[in-house]
């Protein structure tokens, strides 16, 4: 299935270019099993040509790739965070009783991750390491309730970075940006499933803990 996503994939950027990577960002950043890393390695390699000049590509690198991309990314993780944004709480308070998580500690997170500079210096970071799920990080600041203006500000220019380096990368790589996708595409679902266990954990310690003390 993946194979046949990523032949569709090269067949919209190569016929579409800049239009092309934007709309398959998009779709990337809301649903999972599109590599996320990919598309720009995929740009780089069909949209930026081994006889233009080094400035030039460097131009076209920021034009056609990275802020398509970014662009994408903002407005995939805006649907994502609004998602959490609105749905976290209802979540929340129906399953209070099995998880013993209440809204009461969200709101305490909130005001932890909205403290300093550290937490948005954090947030750039994980935007630009590609082996991170975005849509884990859209979803886990619309939970929270991160400021918005400062989560889509982050958003668009971590990824606006992370997008040039990678789509540099599949310049240089040529065919093999294949084989860089599908290593970063395996550390990335690795990465998911970690969360997924961890959260799991987390929740099955909290009902414990929580069953214990109503006994």
């Amino acid at each position: 299935m993946i194979d046949s996503i990523v032949v569709y994939i090269q067949s919209i950027i190569s016929n579409y270019g800049a239009l092309g990577v934007f709309g398959v960002t998009i779709i990337e950043e809301i649903i999972a099993p599109i590599p996320s890393a990919i598309i720009p390695l995929m740009a780089g390699f069909f949209l930026l040509p081994s006889t233009m000049s080094f400035a030039e590509i460097l131009l076209r690198g920021i034009l056609i790739i990275a802020l398509p991309v970014s662009i994408g990314i903002s407005i995939g993780s805006t649907l994502v965070y609004i998602l959490g944004f609105f749905g976290g709480k209802p979540a929340i308070e129906k399953s209070k009783k099995l998880t013993g998580i209440n809204w009461q500690e969200i709101i305490g997170i909130e005001e932890k991750v909205t403290r300093g500079n550290r937490d948005e210096i954090a947030l750039f970071i994980l935007r630009l390491i590609p082996i991170v799920p975005g849509f884990a990080i859209s979803g886990f600041c619309g939970v929270v309730r991160y400021p918005f203006q400062k989560f889509i500000i982050i958003t668009f220019f971590g990824s606006l970075v992370r997008a040039f380096i990678l789509g540099m990368i599949g310049w240089q790589a040529g065919e093999l940006y294949v084989n860089y996708a599908d290593i970063i595409s395996r550390f990335e679902k690795i990465i998911f499933f970690i969360i997924l266990f961890l959260l799991f954990t987390f929740l099955a310690y909290r009902y414990f803990i929580k069953k214990s003390q109503n006994k």
